[in-house]
């Protein structure tokens, strides 16, 4: 959550607010940038913006507005700052509104210091209470460390940041300009993750690296780190500030990724990059011994639990593939919330494989879910889709799936190839136990069908229409038995986070212990029908919420048309074990066209960001 960006070298206010329009996706409740020029003044043209310029006589000048960064854009673009040293940042809202006094870059009181901040500091009223006389304009957090670097300055700007930092609890990657030091940011992380770079007349601070463009050296900090970035050399300090070298990582953001396509929406462009997603995630696996490069075979013949960890959709997968395990192996998986998890009192058994589920490899919980397991000695396995994300450089094994950059904040094809990850993982396990390698050769040939039947099944008009019954609806409730569970709850969270109507998923047999008492004649239920061992149950459950009133709008490949049903939608004829694969796709175009509808942006959903990197 929230995205740092900051740049030495030409034009680098021009240059950060890019940087961190490519960041936007970790937040777009407000948008500021801080540089440094002592010819940026207080005429007339900046008068007209007195709300969300700063200007002080240490020549730190900040430039802030809530929304999203185009409202920033436009006020920039309007009075044209020029500098050489910036940093931005695109804020997700945890301590205070999102209103301009509360949007980063904060500064201290005298203007000499400006910083951005990610993560949260939990001793922050503490450190107030230190600098009481310290005139406070925000309810963040994260002006404290701001006031606590001018409170704390002793001449020298890299250990009065040291300092700083030791006094702070929690979480944190901070970009910082002093007034001393005009040409130089200074960079250091606690637990958030930030990496730095360098190209040709210039250098970078940035909160993801798969969003810096053109830039051939990155260097991801570790905790307790500390970098001056300077516009053709970076220096790297470990906590004791002594200079140290970190390895250069190969930066391999997508080529046009931030591109739409001819698509009104990029959740539109995603959903329809679902089958080249999900072929290209299996390709990349589709041997016996591509797969062992990643998890060698001692890891799964010593494996006799599982222990799967996620939040939000990675845990959905995560549930999927708990399924999927068990039946094909016969061996216990447990899925656990990573939030719960880090909380819990459960200790798996030390034969446990824990694979952990990320979207993004930046998830708060879920590296410090990794971190706990390690503790207990087991060994841990990633799934994520960027390529040297901080929970990379945490496990023992990764597995990468190949989606291609999700740029929308609701998770599309990164979730269909986390589940095909665990139909090859399933398969690779029966290999390595019944020594019948070619088993993953045959999962994937079944992965890649299943690609093409998705990529056949056109489902836009389908959708369209269910869209148009549900729009004005204030709550929806969804059906399934076991995969067609876990399905549902996928289903349901896709459809509340982006149209914000309130939807509830159950286990099919569950609803008449309690919640039928929630049905009446205008109530949506959407039921998934794809197991036909259990087809007959999952009817009567049906007919349970008909008889009550409930407009039942049934998904299945079987004919279990009649007429009590509202609506009944056939799917393509697959196997039971695939249903998540193929169904999945139409809710989130339901889920799209319903935000459309309502007037929302499926983009950029309310209160939410992409990589969730606090607790």
């Amino acid at each position: 959550m929230c995205g740092i960006y900051g740049y030495v070298g030409h034009n680098a206010v021009k240059e950060t607010l890019n940087g961190i329009k490519k960041l936007e996706y970790r937040g777009y409740d407000s948008a500021g940038i801080a540089f440094l020029s002592h010819t940026f003044k207080l005429n007339d043209s900046i008068k007209n913006f007195k709300d969300n310029v700063m200007c002080f006589n240490s020549g730190i000048n900040i430039i802030k507005e809530k929304g999203e960064i185009n409202k920033l854009k436009n006020i920039i673009n309007k009075l044209n700052p020029k500098s050489q040293t910036a940093i931005g940042h695109t804020r997700w809202a945890t301590h205070g509104k999102p209103d301009v006094l509360n949007c980063h870059p904060h500064y201290s009181e005298n203007g000499n210091w400006a910083v951005v901040h990610n993560g949260i500091i939990e001793n922050y009223l503490e450190l107030k209470q230190k600098l009481k006389k310290v005139n406070f304009v925000s309810q963040t957090d994260s002006e404290v460390i701001a006031q606590l670097l001018s409170y704390n300055f002793n001449g020298d700007v890299l250990k009065t940041i040291q300092k700083t930092c030791e006094q702070l609890k929690g979480s944190w990657a901070l970009a910082i300009v002093n007034n001393k030091q005009p040409n130089k940011i200074y960079v250091t992380k606690n637990n958030s993750p930030v990496v730095v770079g360098l190209s040709k007349n210039c250098g970078v601070v940035c909160s993801d690296l798969n969003s810096l463009t053109n830039i051939n050296n990155c260097y991801v900090l570790s905790n307790n780190n500390f970098a001056v970035v300077e516009q053709n050399k970076i220096t790297i300090f470990n906590e004791k500030l002594e200079q140290i070298n970190l390895k250069n990582i190969k930066n391999e953001n997508l080529k046009n990724a931030d591109s739409m396509g001819g698509f009104k929406h990029f959740m539109l462009k995603e959903i329809s990059e679902i089958p080249t997603a999900v072929k290209n995630t299996v390709s990349n696996y589709n041997s016996f011994e591509k797969i062992k490069k990643q998890l060698p075979k001692t890891i799964v013949k010593k494996t006799k639990e599982i222990l799967i960890i996620g939040c939000g959709t990675a845990y959905h997968a995560g549930l999927v593939g708990k399924k999927i395990i068990e039946d094909n192996l016969k061996i216990k998986v447990n899925v656990e919330i990573a939030s719960e998890f880090r909380y819990s009192n459960f200790k798996p058994n030390k034969n446990t494989l824990v694979i952990l589920v990320s979207q993004s490899g930046e998830t708060a919980d879920t590296i410090k879910a990794c971190k706990i397991s390690k503790e207990y000695g087991l060994k841990t396995l990633a799934i994520t889709n960027v390529k040297n994300s901080s929970i990379c450089f945490e496990v023992d094994y990764v597995i990468n799936t190949f989606a291609g950059r999700e740029v929308a904040v609701a998770s599309t094809k990164a979730y269909n190839c986390q589940i095909a990850i665990f139909y090859l993982l399933s398969a690779y396990f029966k290999a390595v136990k019944q020594n019948m390698p070619e088993l993953v050769f045959e999962e994937e040939k079944k992965l890649i069908n299943i690609a093409k039947i998705i990529e056949q099944n056109k489902i836009n008009q389908v959708c369209l229409k269910v869209a148009e019954l549900i729009k004005n609806e204030k709550n929806i409730y969804f059906i399934g038995r076991g995969l067609d569970y876990y399905l549902a709850l996928e289903s349901s969270l896709k459809l509340k986070e982006i149209s914000y109507i309130h939807c509830e998923a159950y286990p099919a047999g569950e609803l008449k212990h309690g919640t039928i008492s929630l049905i009446d004649n205008n109530t949506f239920v959407f039921a998934f029908v794809t197991n036909n061992n259990i087809l007959e149950k999952t009817i009567n459950n049906i007919n349970e919420v008909c008889s009550r009133g409930g407009k039942v709008i049934t998904f299945s490949q079987f004919n279990v048309n009649n007429k009590n049903l509202y609506d009944f939608i056939k799917i393509p004829n697959i196997e039971p074990n695939y249903a998540p694969l193929v169904l999945i796709p139409y809710f989130q175009l339901i889920s799209y066209y319903t935000s459309l509808l309502i007037g929302n942006n499926p983009d950029k959903p309310r209160n939410l960001a992409k990589s969730v990197t606090v607790e």
